[in-house]
Formats: C-alpha cells, structure tokens, sequence
C-alpha cells in the first residue's frame, strides 16, 4: 500500500533524527544539545509501528518495541528485566533503535499501584536513556570476553540507543466536536487535527512532552482525494466494481474506525461477499450426478 503524504513526511524526519543522532551528532559546538528524541502521534492503525520499524531497518539498526501493557511479561518471563534486554542488545549491536509505544496509555500509571507506578518511572527513564548500568553489570555475565565498565556501557546507552516515542492519544478525535475545548477547525472531521492540535489539548502529560522534540511527528487523517488514491492502490475499487459496488471516498469514516484499519475491515468485507457470491453460483451450477439402475 502507497503511504500517504504524512506518512512519508514522518518517515523522512525520522531518518534525518535517526542518521545524525547514531553519526553522533547530538550537540552544536555552543554546547546546545540536539533534541532527536522524536514522537510519533496518530489515530489507532494510523502505521506508527510499521513505519518506526522501517526506520530502524533503514538504519541498519536493531529494533525493540516496548508499550507498558508488555514490561511485565518481557521482563518476567523471559528472566531479564526489560532494562537488562535494552542492554544486552547495545551489548552486541551498538546501534538499537527503542521504540517506547502506547505512550498515551501510560498517563493513568501516575499515583496508581506501586507496580504500576514503578513501571511509568521505568518508561520515563529509558526516555532520558538513564539505565541501570550499574546493576546491569553485577548481574550479568560476559562470556569470553572482558566485562566492561560501566563508563563504556554508558556510552553505548548515549551513542547507540536510540527513543522514539509514539501514541493515538485518541481522544483528541473522539472530543472533536462542536464547543469542545481542545479547539478543532471543524466539527465532527478528525482531518481537522494537527500536531499543533494535539500539543494544544494538553492530553499529553509534561512529564512525556517533555523528553521529546517540542514538533510532534503527526500522521493525519487522509483527505478526500489520498482516500481516492488508497481506495484504488490496495485494489478495494476492483474488488468494490467486481461487486457491482461504487465506494465514494467521502463515506470513509477514518476518525470512528480506527484510522487505517477502517481499509482492511472494508477489503474484508468485500472478499467475504465475493465468496458468498461465488459459493452461492457453485452450488446453482451444481448437478446431481446419474443414478445407474
């Protein structure tokens, strides 16, 4: 499937962020440091994830994607901390691309359970590349090599490992409405939000805004006419005429849906009638074969 506009737009800010921070370069020579921690926001199924691997793949980088409602078990179940995992590959790659997903989930850990709490604290802090070096090295062999410092882990930490964040922060979409205070365009169309949208609702917590680039990396809503073209480069216009069906790029309701998954639940609707079709003419067609007395 053709990326849409914003799609590309994010994926090439991404790659400039990605290839000046692991060329180390992180700072100008006054001493101001570069902010290459990027965040990714869109509507769910929007292609955060599969675009943000892209990326990584690119950059020859090796990619690890964490949300919260994954660090118990990473860690738990596989007998690493999930922090230990992030070192381990630094360990062996020096080049790790750390994708901290659902970030927008992470905002009701704050005052919650101790668990919980401990878990929004890890996240804040793989955001600002602060690991348990430390710790990491008493508990961890290193097989037929030297056991480093923690000054050359450190360094990989600073130099190879690389945090991108992202979420839907889906209410945005779901408060686009007359009188709302997040202060939309227009009413009832999610084309209407902007990166600049959601950086003025506040549904981003300070505590996450904060360790990220200030220019949230938005993918938007398609338009009419990047509908138009979707509709026809994933081939629902020839499954939709085969049927007899004429989609009009308009009745795709991109904010209720569940950003681009509404394309999927369409194409799969679709194929579903094309098979009620063509079993219903196999079984039209059918004859009953010959009784030999």
């Amino acid at each position: 499937m053709a990326p849409t506009e914003s799609q590309r737009a994010v994926r090439a800010a991404l790659l400039t962020m990605g290839e000046l921070f692991f060329e180390n370069l992180q700072s100008l020579p006054s001493g101001l440091r570069l902010r290459l921690s990027p965040l990714v926001v869109g509507p769910p199924g929007s292609g955060k994830t599969h675009l943000i691997g892209g990326v990584a793949a690119t950059l020859s980088a090796d990619y690890i994607r964490l949300c919260r409602s994954e660090w118990i078990p990473e860690g738990s179940t596989k007998g690493r901390p999930t922090l230990y995992r992030v070192l381990d590959r630094l360990a062996v790659t020096r080049r790790v691309l750390v994708h901290i997903d659902e970030l927008c989930k992470l905002q009701i850990d704050f005052g919650a359970q101790e668990w919980s709490a401990s878990i929004a604290c890890e996240i804040l802090n793989l955001a600002d590349r602060i690991l348990p070096v430390a710790e990491y090295l008493r508990e961890t062999q290193f097989p037929g090599r030297e056991t480093p410092t923690a000054d050359e882990v450190n360094s990989w930490v600073m130099r190879g490992c690389w945090v991108v964040g992202s979420g839907a922060w889906q209410r945005v979409y779901q408060e686009n409405r007359a009188g709302s205070a997040i202060g939309f365009e227009r009413a009832g169309d999610a084309r209407a939000v902007t990166a600049d949208t959601i950086a003025r609702s506040r549904l981003i917590s300070p505590e996450i805004l904060f360790r990220f680039n200030s220019e949230i990396l938005f993918i938007s809503v398609p338009g009419p006419v990047e509908t138009a073209q979707l509709l026809e480069s994933t081939g629902i216009n020839a499954l939709a005429s085969e049927l007899g069906i004429t989609i009009a790029p308009e009745e795709i309701q991109w904010e209720n849906k569940g950003g681009m998954r509404v394309l999927e639940t369409l194409a799969t609707r679709l194929v579903m009638a094309r098979y009620e079709r063509d079993r219903k003419m196999r079984a039209e067609t059918r004859t009953e074969p010959a009784i030999d007395w």
